[in-house]
């Protein structure tokens, strides 16, 4: 991994530009947890109209480096779905050494 490439470095325009600007916090409030896994925790929230799915996975502690290739290779996957039975990716925001991915299920 290049130097810069540390976990939550922004500076590689191709890695920033995975990544939503606003503050997660302020878009989904009332969180509640809904399934754990290893790689992280996913989350619903009912916004105006639209219920969403959070999941939160952190990239600080141990193998943080290793944590955030993990990241931007899911947000990278996620972003190329694109078949009606599989999820819609919505976004990807960043605070405090989590990121908060949002997919939306598409299932009927």
């Amino acid at each position: 991994m290049p130097s810069n490439a540390r976990a939550g470095n922004l500076k590689d325009p191709d890695v920033a530009d995975l990544f939503c600007k606003d503050d997660p916090e302020k878009l989904f409030a009332d969180l509640r947890e809904i399934g754990h896994g290893s790689f992280g925790a996913v989350y619903f929230v009912s916004r105006t109209n639209e219920v969403v799915a959070i999941k939160k996975m952190s990239y600080s502690g141990k193998q943080t480096n290793e944590k955030w290739q993990d990241i931007i290779k899911e947000v990278k996957f996620l972003q190329k779905l694109g078949h009606p039975n599989t999820i819609e990716y919505r976004g990807c925001y960043l605070k405090e050494h989590t990121a908060w991915v949002r997919p939306v299920s598409c299932w009927r």
